[in-house]
């Protein structure tokens, strides 16, 4: 394994409980590890960790079967932290040749490598020039994560990384981090977008109160219930009797495949399926009824369904 974390535990000063308590896991070379809890949960402390920002009270990390204090670590190392703090003096163009001459890459490709990272990132042209401190809080992000991939690293270290982006951008990053695991780019990605990571890890661990409640690989993700979220068009003017015959069809096709109707409104409706198999029968089904779809989506993911309770869940995004 390239990263080997053992028994890790940290305390704060204040603090009575132990922000990590026991934690261990293990990331393969080329591999997208996500780190999955509620706010507080200890992902950002074992990301800090994991880069040598910060020291354990106890328990070992490797990685590459060095210590992540190692200089040949760093050499290797991308961070985008949650809140990143620039040189707001610096335009785009420069802050990333700055951090290119950092990672000791070659000079004589110093140029193309800044275009091309500025362009996978879809930072605008018109703003590479620019002065940083003029940058809104998702070209921040954007440059941001341009500097983690500047300096080609073989292992990257993402902490929220869509924080701030507008959808574009989040499906940008998705994009990329596609792209990297394609590449052998080992990943660990902490983040809220419970939808993007299950696009994208390859397993997920999910931490609560310091612990690691379970370390899962999405190969194997159960078919859980989960809520469908259909949408219609209207079929006639008559809006009343449109919607009666609606809600008959609906009541009807819920009755016939063993599924519950939660809710009707205009033109939506709400329906708690079994599985995902469940779920295909009942838009077969509802096609077949001349009701005419115009979507069927789940309202959430199969991480989601994987936590306990509704405690654990809030504050999730699903976007």
């Amino acid at each position: 394994m390239l990263i080997v974390v053992e028994n890790l535990i940290k305390a704060y000063e204040g603090r009575e409980a132990l922000a990590l308590s026991g934690v261990s896991f293990q990331v393969a070379e080329g591999e997208c590890f996500g780190l999955l809890g509620p706010n507080g949960a200890g992902k950002t402390t074992i990301i800090g960790c994991l880069l040598g920002l910060i020291h354990p009270d106890a328990g070992k990390i490797t990685i590459g079967d060095l210590p992540p204090t190692d200089l040949a670590v760093r050499e290797v190392i991308g961070f985008l932290p949650e809140r990143p703090i620039f040189e707001a003096w610096f335009s785009a163009r420069q802050y990333l040749e700055y951090h290119h001459a950092l990672a000791k890459q070659d000079p004589s490709t110093r140029n193309d490598d800044v275009v091309a990272t500025l362009r996978r990132v879809g930072l605008v042209q018109d703003a590479w020039d620019r002065p940083i401190k003029k940058f809104s809080r998702g070209m921040l992000q954007r440059i941001g994560l341009a500097q983690a991939l500047v300096g080609k690293p073989k292992i990257l270290f993402l902490d929220e990384p869509g924080s701030g982006m507008d959808p574009p951008g989040v499906t940008l990053l998705r994009e990329i981090l596609l792209q990297l695991k394609q590449e052998n780019v080992t990943v660990v990605l902490n983040s809220h977008h419970l939808d993007e990571m299950e696009r994208v890890c390859d397993r997920v661990a999910f931490i609560n109160n310091g612990k690691i409640k379970e370390t899962r690989s999405l190969d194997n993700v159960p078919d859980l219930p989960y809520v469908l979220k259909i949408k219609w068009l209207p079929k006639s003017d008559d809006s009343v009797a449109d919607d009666t015959e609606i809600r008959d069809k609906l009541e009807k096709t819920c009755l016939d495949t063993g599924v519950d109707l939660i809710e009707v409104n205009l033109h939506t409706a709400r329906l708690k399926v079994k599985n995902k198999e469940n779920a295909a029968l009942v838009i077969k089904t509802l096609v077949g009824a001349d009701l005419t779809l115009v979507s069927a989506s789940p309202e959430s993911t199969s991480l989601e369904g994987m936590f306990d309770s509704e405690d654990e869940k809030a504050g999730w995004s699903r976007r």
